[in-house]
């Protein structure tokens, strides 16, 4: 029997033509909607052949028009919208995402509702609809609540969206993955699935500490342990400043979790940081960035070279109460009579004062 893993591999193997003659042997027409989505967003991604890409997903849609069942063909629907969106199509991907929400009205089953709309909520998530995403799926939400099927049954279906949340927050960039990990987090926490809770305190931590270089590969690699991996990732993939600060967010993930070859990574970056050129949003991110790494000289030279005033008086404070910490106070207010902006010094002054007294 043919498995949607099976086109996958003859995708990967760049097989096109093969891929779409197994189409036909997937037994449903849901997973056959999949299989040529996905062999037209491959198309696409890898040649950005879009006339060829939009020939594939009329197919797809052909396809999803013979699913008779309101649950698949609502998602089918979905799935189509979504690479309709991702390949540029914008028109028909709203379209098409408008009637599958119509087609999830018609499930009469309020708990399979509730799950076709988190699908439909991760296809709109994965395709760029952030907002409409997570409106999707607060009405998931409602319908469960609303519902009138027993406590049990109310919890399985609540930790099915929580997970359709967590699967829509790995497949997107740690900015757009947050709002659906926070979600998810807030959903396992009331419901007290405190190993689920825990996993997504894990990925909002790192979603929120690889802000340049988070895509959903290197976060894997990551909450793996395969950090040579994430590094060699970043080394292909990113270009410029970015290479140094997404080296540098790796390190202050693994300092976060006391991998202590972080120091490493520090190293090797201030030897070569100098051979990049800098945008001031750069430099004011690698003095944040070195600072908390404990690269104090290296975080005040970046400091030094912002020109906004607010954000170099930031920086400054940020280095000042760092030392506070480390208990280096002279060197502390040497750094903040070293701040342009009155107000921001004040502040310094004050929480460097409340630093003191804890020591």
């Amino acid at each position: 029997m043919t498995t949607i893993e099976d086109i996958l591999l003859l995708v990967k193997g760049g097989l096109y033509e093969d891929a779409l003659l197994k189409v036909d042997e997937l037994e449903d027409n849901l997973d056959k909607v999949h299989a040529v989505s996905l062999i037209a967003l491959d198309i696409y991604e890898k040649f950005s052949d879009i006339n060829l890409a939009l020939d594939i997903m009329e197919d797809a849609e052909y396809i999803t028009k013979k699913i008779k069942d309101p649950f698949k063909k609502s998602i089918a629907l979905s799935n189509v919208a979504s690479a309709y969106l991702i390949i540029g199509n914008r028109k028909k991907g709203v379209r098409l995402f408008e009637k599958a929400l119509d087609e999830a009205l018609h499930i009469e089953n309020s708990g399979e509702r509730a799950i076709a709309l988190g699908k439909i909520s991760y296809h709109m998530g994965i395709s760029g609809l952030i907002d409409s995403a997570l409106e999707t799926f607060e009405v998931a939400f409602d319908t469960v609540i609303r519902s009138k099927i027993d406590y049990t049954q109310k919890t399985d279906y609540l930790i099915k969206l929580g997970e359709i949340l967590e699967e829509t927050g790995d497949s997107l960039s740690s900015t757009g993955a947050l709002p659906f990990y926070e979600r998810a987090y807030d959903l396992f926490d009331k419901l007290h699935v405190n190993f689920k809770a825990a996993i997504l305190e894990k990925k909002i931590l790192l979603a929120k500490t690889l802000k340049v270089c988070g895509n959903p590969e290197i976060r894997s690699a990551l909450l793996e342990g395969r950090y040579g991996h994430a590094v060699a990732e970043v080394k292909n993939l990113l270009k410029g400043e970015k290479i140094a600060i997404g080296l540098l967010e790796i390190a202050l993930w693994m300092k976060k979790l006391d991998v202590f070859e972080y120091k490493k990574i520090v190293r090797e970056i201030l030897e070569q940081i100098n051979s990049f050129n800098y945008s001031q949003e750069g430099v004011a991110y690698i003095a944040t960035l070195l600072t908390e790494l404990g690269s104090i000289k290296e975080a005040l030279v970046f400091a030094n070279k912002i020109e906004d005033v607010e954000k170099k008086s930031e920086a400054l404070k940020a280095i000042a109460l760092e030392l506070a910490r480390e208990k280096e106070l002279k060197d502390a207010y040497k750094i903040i009579e070293m701040i342009p902006d009155s107000e921001i010094k004040k502040k310094a002054l004050e929480e460097l004062f409340e630093i003191e007294a804890a020591l």
